[in-house]
């Protein structure tokens, strides 16, 4: 057997216990289920387009603000989070990784074939879902900005490819199948949940530690801004969710969005002048690619040194 052979079993796995069927189903009600019902029932005729619903909604006064990207960005990291937990450590437990490695694989080969797999199954079963909601904004009458929608599939699947990376590595370094649930939760929750508070606290805090130094001045208020927003897309959730709004807006609009009022009349005219490269596409696209590459690496550098 080989990394293909790892993945190729693991797939049917997934096949034989439904749970390709039942995430499909899952996403065909959310995404597709949710888009028939937005262009079927709340906006019809002139005016309903792909940007209507996968673009940015914003109230004016910046009172408000939805993002149907952002919403869909947690359930696909938990979906993914939860499909990968268990992928090893359940093997570990149940007797099976020894049978495993006692075939022609390496520990390399259980690693990447279970992460090739368990990505199948979320990306399969994801596209299910994106192909409905494409068929029910035509049939509706909703105009589709291909290129924009055929963006957001793909970063889609690049975010449920990093949380499954996420999970594997969980996996990989978990002693048993409960520290691998609890450590799944913790990260997630601070993923979608405390992050923003890392975001705003670092500046503070960094800032409370110049003031303490002679002679050094504390960041200026431009600045911390753009500390906070640099720290807000090192978050793949974040990063994902402003990539898919610069589909269907500007990229200022999009670095910006669901910051405070006070923060955009600060920082929107630093960022129309130039954005930073740091906060530019192409950066937080590097950030989200290294979340798929950087956690199974570190699984499998500690996964080989496991004693099973």
């Amino acid at each position: 057997m080989t990394l293909e052979s790892v993945a190729r079993k693991d797939f049917r796995d997934a096949l034989r216990s439904r749970w390709l069927l039942g995430l499909t189903l899952f996403f065909s009600l959310i995404i597709g289920g949710s888009t028939a019902l937005f262009f079927g029932v709340l906006l019809k005729g002139a005016g309903a387009n792909s940007e209507s619903l996968f673009g940015l909604t914003t109230a004016p006064g910046g009172l408000f603000s939805f993002s149907y990207a952002g919403m869909l960005g947690f359930i696909l990291a938990l979906i993914a989070l939860v499909t990968a937990h268990g992928s090893l450590i359940d093997e570990r437990e149940s007797g099976t990784m020894k049978l495993l490695l006692s075939l022609p694989n390496s520990r390399r080969d259980v690693v990447f074939g279970k992460l090739v797999g368990r990505t199948l199954v979320v990306i399969i079963s994801m596209l299910v879902g994106f192909v409905i909601a494409l068929f029910a904004m035509l049939f509706t009458g909703g105009q589709v900005m291909f290129t924009s929608y055929a963006g957001q599939v793909a970063l889609s699947g690049l975010l449920a490819t990093a949380f499954v990376s996420i999970g594997i590595w969980l996996s990989a370094t978990a002693e048993s199948q409960r520290q691998a649930l609890f450590s799944t939760i913790g990260l997630y929750f601070i993923f979608a949940v405390l992050w923003s508070t890392v975001a705003t606290g670092v500046p503070r805090l960094l800032n409370w530690a110049l003031d303490k130094v002679p002679g050094v001045e504390q960041l200026a208020a431009e600045q911390i801004v753009l500390m906070r927003l640099f720290i807000k897309y090192l978050n793949p959730l974040r990063a994902y969710e402003t990539l898919v709004a610069q589909l269907y807006g500007s990229a200022v609009a999009a670095r910006l969005f669901k910051a405070g009022l006070g923060e955009q009349l600060l920082i929107q005219p630093v960022l129309k002048e130039s954005i930073p490269f740091y906060l530019s596409g192409p950066f937080i696209l590097a950030v989200l690619l290294a979340w798929i590459v950087v956690p199974p690496l570190l699984g499998y550098w500690t996964f080989k040194r496991v004693d099973l």
